[in-house]
Order: structure tokens, then C-alpha cells, then sequence
């Protein structure tokens, strides 16, 4: 279904019954990225959603309308005309950081936290700056060689080496998920929510009174340092390193996401 949220129209997909859960896809993604979970996770209402400037969401031109506390807002308009008082909530990637935006935020909505290779941005005004132009060079990039380009060197990156041993059906799959992206809404959506834009919220995490479920691929080091050292700050989480997979864990070992994610829910 398409829904006007604050102005901007976003695709948004409903599946199952029982206790509400909110995916939410990676950069270059959209909600199509957790087709695999439909059977996985029975005994939800799963909801789905393009994140702005994603997928068959619309790609507004002002940018200032990405920004992570925008995009929270939106998430939050989303929930109230769903009826929704309190949902639990699980993101990949940028819909990780996402997520945590909106659980910092919000935190009355969210009954339990599932953060997939995801970052509460970082520490240093030093190091956002750096990432800030870096970002906003590949938001430039996009728009001056098309997404088709982009997605060559997006693919290219370490962080999705280990996606090489996936299918070649799945892998097409994923491309053409990616290569439905418009330029600007990628290059927005870059300069307004890539990791350079998002605040710190490292030290808002001992703050939580949530439960936390946080997973890293094994073959994805950075973010299993970074999930470790998320554990470490959180009161109530548990930490999970999930054998033979990287960055994508959802699309790499769906089968184990589920059995994980099942098994926390159910806690």
C-alpha cells in the first residue's frame, strides 16, 4: 500500500497476525530485502516499509527531509495511524542505526530492540566530520554516474565480500533491489542518514531501559567490535556472532536470523 506520512508517500507492506514487528532495510535496499522472513517469523504482523527516498517510497528533492530525526518522526506518524501505541522493532544496516534513532527517541514505542550490523553512529566530532564529506562526495557521485555505476562500487566493498558465496539467483535478486533506487533519493539519503549525518548515541545507550537483541555476522569484524562494544554499554541485551555469515546476516543465514530472532521474542 502507498501511505502520504507527513507529506511524503511511502510503500509500506503488511503480513501475518499476532504482536506488531517493524523491519527496517539497509542503503540501497527495500522492503522486498525481507521476503525470506515472511515464513520465518509467523505469529507477527509484520510491517514493511521503503525508507524514504528507497524503493517505491518517494525521493523528495530537499534533503533536509532524510535526516534521522525526520525519518523517525515519520516512522512515529506511521505507528499512529496504524493504530499502534508500541511496536518491537528490528534493523539492518542504516535501518539499524534507524532503529536506534528511533528507540533513543521514542522509546516509549518500542517494546524490544533487534540491531543487525548497527552503529549508534560516531564518537568523535573529527571522525563525523570526515565521514560527513566523504558521504556527501558518493551522494555527488550518484548523481553524476547513476545508480548503476554507484551499485558497481557499492558491491565492491569488503563489508559484502562474504555475499559472493550466495546464489547467483539471490544475488540477482539483491542487484536489481538495489538498482530500483532513484539518484536522488540514494544521494539524499546519504547526505541526510548516512553515518556521518547520525548523531552519537553512544552514550544514550545505558540510558535504555529496552531489551536488546544485537547480532553481527562473524565474517563482518567491524561490526562484531561494534556490536560487542554495544553490549557492553546496554543494561539489558544479549549479544549474538552468527557463524558463516558477514554484514547481511537476514539474507546470508536466513534460517538462523529467524531461529534467533524467534527465540528472543519469545523471551
Amino acid at each position: 500500500m502507498i501511505k502520504s506520512i507527513r507529506g511524503v508517500s511511502y510503500h509500506i507492506d503488511i503480513h501475518g497476525e499476532g504482536a506488531p514487528l517493524l523491519l527496517l532495510h539497509g542503503f540501497t535496499g527495500s522492503l522486498n530485502d525481507w521476503d525470506e522472513m515472511l515464513p520465518l517469523l509467523q505469529g507477527y504482523t509484520l510491517i514493511r516499509i521503503d525508507l524514504i527516498g528507497h524503493g517505491k517510497t518517494e525521493a523528495p528533492e530537499n534533503d533536509a527531509r532524510y535526516t534521522m530525526q525526520e525519518v523517525c518522526k515519520d516512522l512515529a506518524r506511521l505507528l499512529d495511524e496504524l493504530e499502534l501505541p508500541k511496536i518491537s522493532l528490528a534493523g539492518y544496516s542504516m535501518g539499524g542505526r534507524t532503529a536506534l534513532c528511533f528507540a533513543a527517541a521514542y522509546p516509549e514505542r518500542v517494546e524490544r530492540l533487534i540491531l543487525e550490523s548497527a552503529s549508534p553512529g560516531l564518537k568523535t566530532a573529527k571522525e563525523r566530520e570526515a565521514r560527513r564529506e566523504s558521504d556527501v562526495l558518493l551522494a555527488e557521485r550518484i548523481l553524476s554516474e547513476g545508480v548503476a555505476s554507484f551499485i558497481g562500487h557499492w558491491e565492491k566493498q569488503p563489508l559484502f565480500a562474504s555475499q559472493e558465496k550466495l546464489s547467483e539467483e539471490k544475488k540477482a535478486f539483491i542487484r536489481a533491489q538495489r538498482l530500483a533506487n532513484r539518484p536522488e533519493g540514494l544521494s539524499n539519503s546519504l547526505k541526510g542518514m548516512g553515518t556521518g549525518s547520525q548523531p552519537n548515541l553512544w552514550d544514550e545507550l545505558g540510558k535504555s531501559e529496552l531489551q536488546v537483541l544485537i547480532m553481527a555476522g562473524e565474517l563482518d569484524s567491524k561490526f562484531c567490535k561494534i556490536g560487542k562494544d554495544m553490549n557492553e554499554r546496554f543494561k539489558y541485551s544479549q549479544y549474538i556472532e552468527v557463524k558463516e555469515a558477514g554484514h547481511a546476516i537476514h539474507v546470508e543465514q536466513p534460517r538462523l536470523f529467524g531461529t534467533i530472532v524467534n527465540g528472543f521474542l519469545k523471551q
